[in-house]
């Protein structure tokens, strides 16, 4: 048992390292100042609107895009740093030279960058959320509350895909946050326009997101121009989410393991 324990130390270790990083490095600090600028909007919003219909569909119209967007960019930024930054300090060269397996390295990294991310995001919209619970004209309180938890769940599953997404780019060409950007911000946008073919919407990831994003308080005529009048099932977007997921880290481990990182 004590030898099982201490082949997985240095993945321990390196989770850890890549956990301070993503709090205490500069990159760390953009991430921290947008979860910070959502509350500041939140507080503005809190003193300023007085409307019932607009005080209780803030949290879930705000979540949608400000989140929705911020959670993409933190994905792909963060993402496609997990293996560039180790390659530009030669952190990853120095790991090679170790007796570590490759593919738990880019794992481990991985996930400390998903559980971070997490943490961040989902206590920024909770204390979101505890902001906006202090508007007299908020209803539903307790239902809002939770609903900050299944807002955080479906945000962390933008963290997941696009974060794989970002590794495999990561590994396979120089510039990764300008593709994922490029991926992100023209492909996937363009698949969300109203009145595009159902079949060029169902090739896009923010589509099955999309499709199990809550629902609550938002219009209907704007999820069927963004998800078309027949989403799929949630079953069939939750399948198809962990299979791109699982699709583009088990190709960018297999990339990672063939390519050679030299100082």
């Amino acid at each position: 048992m004590s030898s099982i324990q201490n082949s997985f130390l240095p993945y321990i270790a390196i989770f850890k390292h890549t956990i301070r990083q993503l709090f205490w490095s500069r990159k760390g600090l953009l991430i921290i100042l947008g979860c910070v600028l959502s509350l500041i909007i939140a507080l503005v919003f809190r003193i300023t609107a007085h409307g019932f219909s607009t005080v209780n569909s803030f949290i879930p119209y705000f979540t949608l895009i400000y989140y929705g967007f911020f959670t993409n960019f933190c994905a792909i930024f963060y993402g496609s740093a997990i293996v560039s930054d180790e390659i530009d300090s030669g952190g990853l060269t120095y790991l090679q030279m170790r007796p570590v397996r490759k593919p738990y390295i880019l794992l481990s990294k991985f996930a400390a960058y998903l559980v971070g991310a997490t943490i961040l995001i989902g206590i920024s919209h909770l204390l979101l959320t505890g902001i906006i619970q202090t508007h007299p004209k908020l209803r539903e309180r307790l239902f809002v509350l939770g609903m900050s938890f299944v807002y955080s769940g479906s945000l962390t599953l933008g963290l997941l895909t696009y974060g794989t997404i970002a590794v495999l780019l990561s590994v396979r060409f120089k510039n990764p946050v300008l593709w994922g950007l490029l991926f992100v911000l023209g492909w996937e946008r363009i698949t969300t326009i109203p009145g595009m073919p159902v079949g060029i919407k169902r090739i896009s990831v923010t589509h099955y997101l999309m499709d199990l994003f809550p629902e609550y308080r938002l219009r209907r005529d704007i999820l069927d121009g963004l998800l078309s009048i027949t989403p799929p099932a949630n079953w069939v977007s939750v399948m198809l989410v962990f299979l791109i997921s699982g699709g583009a880290m088990l190709l960018a481990i297999r990339i990672f393991q063939e390519r050679e990182y030299l100082m």
